[in-house]
């Protein structure tokens, strides 16, 4: 007999927490109440299932569970649904002595032939026992081969058989499997919940730890219960006497919220030096840059839900740094947070390929504070000011940042807006003034297609600032067009209207015609121009023409019918992303700030 082959000879030597507090009934599991109360009243009301299936994360239960319920159909005195853990049934399934109850550890046996043995030894009754079972862990790491060979057995089992099947992997166990089993999903187990129980563990082993250590134990388990007790007996192994919050920190090797705090401002002020020098005395002291850089991933995203919930209820923090992150939220908007959270993700997911990870680290950092805020290049090309309210002051956890010092301190940002007005041949807010040109080139010969497509863009582009009807200056040009009172003009200050209205008609039609040119506008009669490689535009627009048609009547206050015809050498209408992209101050930005275009 083994040194460890008895409970009695267990009891004199040192068992760790995860084994000594192990649940014996459906009670002692905590967090999953749900699982508990459902098989509990299965046994009393005697409605056991063939197979059930336990799924979950890793330490929440699953395997726990199945033995207190392969004890409790087994127990000789149970009382309400629970063992009584002081049979001799319950005393031989909890040491793992039963010969009715088999653990099968799916990782190693997994090939047909175990499985084969397995259903030729099913057949026989248990041997002094109620029921025979069958645990089988990790079962999705069983071959395929395998599975197939326990469907019918599983399917219609000897009576007295039941097979329990836990998996962290759900999605890769079969359907036939799943639909022949009753499944049960097992939940994270909640911060508090594992703090209360790592209390009373610490409690009965004499261990003398704070609760703000016990808090950061459990954040730091992730919702495993194992791993949380785990960690506590890692804790109480380091120190002799009270095991405080720094001193846990220490251990586990979880940095200090503050550091965090210090490196956001860092990234909001744009400082780079200071970020990088930050950074580096960290990794010097030994900090593993994983574990650096989840909790970044973690702060991030404690800024993100105050962002956008506005509430700090979600947070498992405590109320200092709950306001700390409501402060510090205030000098970033949602969409800046959301691209440096996906940064700092796609990092995470090339650290096991990079050869270096301290470099990969530092070009994340330099990137965070190189490229905090996302322009509007709507804004910009318009020759709108930059709002500054996204720039912290140089201290944004202590004090309100004021709305003037922003502009001169980042004042390489606005310096490119201020010559934008000098470049803009056109407002981009009024992308339909553009088409004009087409007119007068269809109507010229190639020739003279420059000198005129130039006048007619100036034209537009001071007209809306001037007097947006100008009805004086067509009635010049085309008298004979009036007599509806409609212009071509007037078409193109409705253009817009007119799109969003066929966009409820479909998504499709409003698409294509504003990709078209309106061109040409007579009795009543408008020309819509389109490239040869927008034909299918043609041919889809045409199909609901007599709708586009009435609609159009309706906008421009006449009857109106549209004529859709392809023309040679007419060039597609430019999209306005196309627009933002091509232009020269949009291709500066992007090339000084290593920019990229983010849609809304």
């Amino acid at each position: 007999m083994g040194k460890y082959s008895t409970v009695a000879d267990q009891e004199s030597a040192y068992i760790v927490s995860s084994l000594k507090y192990r649940p014996q009934t459906f009670e002692d599991v905590v967090g999953q109440e749900h699982v508990s109360r459902t098989l509990r009243n299965a046994l009393q009301r005697q409605r056991l299932a063939n197979g059930y299936i336990f799924t979950g994360p890793r330490g929440v239960g699953k395997t726990t569970s199945a033995r207190i319920l392969a004890k409790a159909i087994n127990c000789e005195n149970p009382h309400d649904g629970n063992p009584c853990n002081t049979c001799n049934h319950c005393i031989e399934i909890t040491a793992g002595r039963s010969l009715d109850v088999l653990e099968v550890d799916g990782a190693s046996t997994r090939g047909i032939d175990a499985i084969r043995e397995l259903r030729e030894v099913v057949k026989y009754p248990p041997a002094n026992s109620n029921y025979r079972v069958y645990i089988i862990d990790e079962v999705h790491m069983l071959t395929k081969e395998a599975f197939n060979a326990l469907l019918k057995t599983l399917e219609e089992p000897p009576p007295q058989v039941l097979f329990i099947f836990a998996t962290t992997e759900p999605q890769k166990v079969p359907l036939t499997i799943l639909s022949r089993c009753q499944r049960y999903d097992f939940r994270m187990i909640s911060t508090e919940t594992m703090v209360a129980r790592l209390r009373m563990i610490s409690k009965k082993e004499g261990i003398s730890i704070t609760d703000e250590g016990l808090a950061l134990i459990a954040r730091k388990a992730g919702g495993s219960l194992r791993d949380s007790q785990s960690l506590l007996d890692q804790v109480s192994a380091f120190t002799e006497d009270e095991a405080t919050l720094d001193l846990v920190r220490r251990v586990l090797g979880v940095l200090d919220v503050t550091i965090y705090f210090d490196m956001l401002h860092h990234i909001a002020s744009q400082s780079a030096d200071n970020l990088i020098k930050q950074a580096n005395q960290l990794f010097s002291q030994g900090i593993s840059i994983t574990e650096f850089m989840q909790g970044l991933s973690e702060h991030i995203r404690n800024l993100l839900v105050v962002k956008v919930a506005g509430i700090t209820d979600f947070l498992d923090v405590s109320d200092t740094d709950a306001k700390a992150f409501k402060e510090q939220a205030t000098y970033f908007e949602e969409r800046d947070l959301l691209r440096m959270q996906t940064l700092v993700m796609e990092t995470l997911r090339e650290q096991r390929f990079v050869s270096n990870q301290v470099v990969s680290v530092e070009l994340l950092l330099l990137k965070l504070a190189r490229s905090t805020r996302a322009l509007d290049l709507d804004a910009l090309l318009s020759g709108q000011p930059v709002p500054t309210k996204n720039i912290p002051a140089p201290k944004p956890v202590q004090t309100e940042p004021p709305e003037s010092k922003p502009v001169e301190k980042s004042s390489a940002t606005p310096a490119q807006p201020k010559t934008i007005p000098e470049q803009k041949p056109t407002p981009v807010a009024k992308p339909i003034t553009i088409p004009e040109p087409e007119v007068m080139t269809i109507n010229t010969p190639d020739p003279q297609e420059n000198e005129p497509s130039t006048e007619s863009i100036k034209k537009p582009s001071e007209r809306p600032v001037e007097s947006p009807p100008l009805p004086t200056a067509k009635t010049e040009i085309e008298p004979e067009t009036r007599q509806d009172g409609i212009d071509l003009e007037y078409v193109i200050q409705n253009w817009d209207t007119f799109i969003e209205g066929l966009g409820k008609l479909g998504r499709s039609t409003g698409a294509f015609m504003g990709e078209g040119t309106p061109a040409k506008y007579e009795n009543g009669c408008l020309t819509m121009f389109f490239a040869p490689e927008q034909k299918y535009h043609v041919q889809t627009l045409t199909k609901t023409l007599p709708d586009i048609q009435n609609l159009a009547s309706e906008v421009f206050g006449t009857k109106m019918i549209i004529k859709l015809l392809e023309q040679n050498g007419h060039k597609p209408k430019q999209r306005k992303d196309d627009e933002i992209l091509a232009h020269p101050t949009s291709q500066h930005l992007l090339d000084i700030f290593d920019g990229e275009i983010i849609d809304e």
